[in-house]
């Protein structure tokens, strides 16, 4: 984490049913054995991430490092293993490092990367501005690892926050020069979001001397977003997503306000539950290979590439998420859609069996993490095997820690900090 990176088909008929419907086409029904998941070798895998430098592939990250750690040091803290498998100076390490990121104004940069150091004046500081993003990722991990946040400019970073509040409700990523700087995007709302939780006490309602940010412009830019088909997009009039709805659904807990009077609750949960999918054989090939197939390959090809293979209870074994219409299977939905519905106590709702099984029999992969898709050629990548973790510490798999949902770390986390005084009392 603290290293340069150069090395780190239909739905089911109703809401209330997680069964899936009859596939067009079945093959011999089996019960093959109840996967395990490997927790030595999840570990192995995060400490990797953490104390070696990353594949190369990363290098185009190098800016947003503190993502990378955020999700590494999650993950080993969500199987348990924070305080035996990394030592106490390497976690002192990681907090000083986390700090070092911590611009003199409040809020945090992604990387060290663009620290400016003693030449940092005010006229190039435009090129070292906080992020909302980098901030929440920091308050997050430094929370995981069991810092008390004394140190960080809390009541900076609040004032910061409804700087960032644009007029119709959303957050923009940063302030350059005194403008607000990036796209609207429901992930920018739901950090910001967040951080209030984080960081003013008493669920959200402490530091009453501070600033805060407009939260019925924040509910009702949400409320715009929810769209036709009952899911929510990034912004009003958009498409539909499984990461914006998340996003979206985790705010209006943090703020108290998820229930019928701020979003239509029965559409969405419909929505949400029609994302899961029964896992076909062609998603296991190359995109390529199978398009060749539909082109040019026989019938007998094409059918056995749609078959859905189903356990004795006639269900199919495999079924993951996608987070769009008509597309494939994603490990990260799995979090995105569980964790909506977990927060709006309709889980049960999913075929929580067929749902373990995709993750840990198509997408785990044999050094440890998870992969983006069920290719046979795929590798694991730090976003991807957070949230399959996270996923099934929904699922409440055994030898992982509890998941606190609209904030994506252990339950232990969120109760260390709970407990705080200043936080208990809501203050500075």
């Amino acid at each position: 984490m603290l290293r340069a990176i150069t090395s780190i088909l239909s739905p089911p008929t109703s809401p209330t049913s997680p069964t899936f419907p009859r596939p067009p086409i079945e093959i011999e029904m089996s019960t093959p054995v109840r996967p395990v998941l490997d927790k030595k070798r999840h570990v192995d895998y995060w400490r990797r991430c953490l104390t070696t430098p990353l594949p190369s592939d990363y290098i185009p990250t190098d800016l947003n490092r503190m993502t990378l750690g955020c999700f590494s040091v999650g993950a080993i803290d969500l199987l348990g293993e924070l305080p035996f498998r990394t030592s106490p100076e390497d976690r002192a390490c990681w907090v000083e490092w986390i700090y070092r990121c911590q611009l003199p104004s409040g809020g945090f940069r992604g990387s060290p990367a663009t620290d400016l150091g003693p030449l940092r004046t005010e006229s190039n500081a435009v090129w070292d501005p906080a992020n909302v993003s980098a901030s929440f990722f920091a308050v997050a991990t430094l929370v995981n690892l069991g810092d008390n946040l004394e140190r960080v400019k809390r009541a900076e970073l609040l004032s910061l926050l409804p700087e960032m509040q644009r007029d119709d409700g959303s957050f923009c990523e940063s302030i350059v020069d005194e403008q607000q700087v990036g796209g609207r995007d429901m992930r920018f709302l739901y950090m910001a979001v967040a951080l209030r939780w984080f960081l003013r006490g008493k669920e959200g309602e402490g530091c009453s001397d501070v600033a805060d940010i407009d939260v019925q412009r924040t509910v009702a830019y949400i409320q715009r977003a929810q769209t036709y088909d009952g899911g929510i997009s990034e912004k009003p009039f958009g498409e539909s997503h499984a990461g914006m709805t998340y996003c979206a659904v985790a705010a209006l807990s943090l703020l108290g306000r998820l229930d019928e009077s701020s979003i239509q609750i029965d559409p969405l949960v419909r929505w949400l539950v029609h994302r899961q999918v029964p896992f076909e054989r062609k998603d296991e090939m190359d995109q390529d290979d199978w398009q060749d197939i539909l082109d040019s390959g026989s019938e007998e090809e094409q059918v056995d590439g749609r078959k859905i293979e189903l356990g004795t209870d006639g269900r199919p074994l495999w079924g993951g998420f996608h987070g769009r219409c008509n597309k494939k299977a994603d490990t990260c939905y799995s979090f995105w859609i569980g964790a909506s519905l977990d927060m709006l106590k309709k889980l049960y709702l999913i075929d929580i069996n067929a749902n373990r099984r995709f993750l840990l029999e198509k997408t785990k992969h044999i050094i440890g993490g998870f992969m983006k898709l069920p290719e046979p050629e795929g590798v694991p990548d730090v976003l991807h095997s957070f949230l399959g973790l996270a996923a099934l510490a929904l699922m409440r798999e055994e030898g992982v820690n509890r998941l606190e949902a609209t904030l994506a770390i252990s339950l232990q986390a969120k109760e260390r900090l709970m407990a705080l005084d200043w936080w208990a009392e809501g203050r500075l």
